[in-house]
């Protein structure tokens, strides 16, 4: 009798470990922790942006649509396996605390990040005395997500009292989110309006072309030391491919600074 016991009690652990190992083991369906944490701090991050949208302005299932739809092609999964792997995280309680407990460090971060860039909210165009000042005083981020096949958006700063012949200006800006395949056109240009004329003449300009996703971008124009210009403006271009499924997708600029740098005094 012993003999058939001690089968049973190995078969026994056997299933035991199988059962255990099965519990544990992550199948190949299922996205990966440092994935999902990743994924589930954007969701919430698209889930928020799409309630705020839905509070200010009417409900627009199109625009929660675009929004998530980013989300997932960013981390190149599909809303399908999403909710299988949220399913499997979920009846493995421990390791979807694991994963909650960094999404919650990222949102922290976020938080600090969004509220420093929120700062700057107040008096767009308004200049203030001082030899370096940031003139950006919209929020300093940009949603381009009009489903058009090219987008503008420009803004003009009007010269006051306190600029100066000379003067240096700075337009810098981070771009967060650009859909790959896609083009982003900055420009800035110092202008000088003709009264006789009633238009305006490009004094100074530059531009640059085809940004790339994540970087980091500085526009300098500094002014003629003979002629004063009267105007700043500064312009973002938007060019969609011709594909239906990119032009769904938003374009996110943030960290938008507009710098007035007066020139140096000469001893």
């Amino acid at each position: 009798m012993r003999c058939p016991m001690r089968k049973i009690e190995l078969l026994a652990i056997s299933l035991m470990a199988l059962l255990l190992v099965a519990c544990q083991s992550r199948p190949d369906y299922v996205i990966d922790e440092d994935t999902m944490t990743e994924l589930l701090t954007d969701v919430h991050m698209a889930e928020g942006l799409i309630d705020v949208q839905e509070r200010h302005n009417r409900k627009d299932n199109e625009y929660g649509q675009r929004v998530m739809a980013a989300v997932f092609m960013k981390h190149n999964v599909s809303k399908a396996s999403y909710d299988t792997s949220l399913v499997w995280y979920s009846q493995h309680l421990n390791t979807l605390i694991r994963i909650y407990k960094h999404v919650n460090e990222n949102l922290k971060a976020n938080e600090r990040h969004w509220i420093a860039l929120a700062e700057a909210s107040d008096d767009f165009g308004k200049s203030l005395a001082g030899d370096s000042v940031n003139l950006w005083r919209q929020p300093p981020y940009v949603v381009m997500d009009e489903a058009r096949m090219t987008h503008f958006r420009t803004w003009v700063v009007p010269a006051d009292s306190n600029f100066m012949v000379g003067d240096t200006i700075r337009w810098t800006l981070h771009i967060a989110s650009l859909p790959e395949g896609e083009g982003l056109v900055a420009s800035l240009a110092l202008l000088s309006h003709d009264e006789r004329k009633g238009n305006y003449d490009v004094h100074v300009g530059t531009s640059t072309a085809l940004l790339m996703a994540d970087t980091t971008l500085t526009l300098c124009c500094a002014g003629q030391s003979d002629k004063p210009f009267t105007h700043v403006n500064v312009a973002l271009h938007l060019m969609r491919t011709s594909q239906l499924e990119s032009r769904l997708l938003p374009c996110v600029v943030d960290s938008l600074k507009l710098i007035r740098i007066h020139p140096k005094k000469k001893e």
